[in-house]
């Protein structure tokens, strides 16, 4: 007759000697990415509007040159007026949940009013579709020396991700985190709130990386491979959520060049793994 209690206990005995691996299960594979599109062909401003102030939606000083696949403003060619220098090219079409990424470096020239100032430039995303005023109802990628990455809202409002372990709160709000609205400074007709960024990454005098994720209500303004600023329940002029719009990129009385303007869909499924923390 089998003793039963022996047994378990040898079973025991043996089990307690053995090293019981877990199952190994499948690595989940990542959703892959979509592929990156040129917005700015290198030759042409085909697919893009433009605007100078003081002008109107023509380029009639030369603020904007191409010169080998490299958009250049305000260089050597620009003839204008030397207190009218300002203004963008947008694209023409509406763009939602995307990583955009371009690069930019700064020339040496200034101009007045701005002359003694710091170079200024900027992208400017989910913009409205007005074509005949400088800044229309948009967020700003603020591409300024000292400042790059700075969140300017303009007649628009999010809330800035805080500061947690030494950098900005991304890619989720945390519940019970307070939900405080940064009162926005008026002038100009223009009600901006002025979200500054945590860490400086830009180079001077060399080329420099700006991406931009946005998806939802969010966004996130990374450079040189570092994030910077986020922002998140993005809301337009009208109280509703801001998710689309234009894309631009700047003159502010300052010459800068910028090359390699991409951009490339967020699906689903890489919204739910960059939420996920993945």
């Amino acid at each position: 007759m089998i003793d039963r209690r022996a047994l378990i206990g040898g079973g025991a005995a043996v089990l307690a000697g053995c090293v019981i691996a877990p199952a190994k299960l499948p690595a989940a594979t990542p959703p892959p990415e979509m592929a990156w599109r040129t917005l700015f062909d290198g030759h042409s401003l085909d697919g893009w509007t433009i605007f100078e102030q003081g002008v109107g939606n023509r380029d009639a000083h030369h603020a904007v040159v191409i010169e080998n696949g490299v958009l250049h403003f305000l260089g050597t060619a620009f003839d204008g007026p030397a207190a009218a220098t300002f203004g963008h090219i947008a694209t023409a079409g509406i763009h939602a949940d995307y990583h955009f990424r371009v690069e930019f470096r700064w020339g040496q020239r200034r101009f007045a009013p701005r002359d003694l100032q710091r170079r200024n430039s900027g992208v400017l995303y989910h913009m409205g579709p007005e074509r005949d005023r400088l800044f229309p109802d948009c967020l700003e990628f603020q591409v300024e020396e000292g400042d790059v990455g700075d969140a300017i809202m303009v007649n628009t409002r999010a809330l800035q991700g805080p500061v947690l372990g030494g950098t900005p709160l991304w890619p989720n709000w945390l519940p019970g985190l307070p939900k405080t609205w940064q009162e926005p400074q008026v002038a100009g007709g223009i009600a901006r709130q002025w979200h500054v960024h945590a860490g400086a990454y830009e180079h001077l005098d060399d080329w420099n990386t700006l991406d931009l994720y946005a998806f939802g209500d969010q966004s996130a303004h990374v450079v040189n491979g570092r994030i910077v600023n986020t922002l998140f329940s993005l809301t337009g002029r009208s109280g509703g959520p801001l998710k689309a719009g234009r894309i631009a990129l700047e003159f502010e009385a300052a010459e800068v060049f910028f090359r390699n303007v991409r951009i490339r869909d967020l699906g689903a499924d890489e919204i739910a793994r960059i939420k996920s923390g993945r």
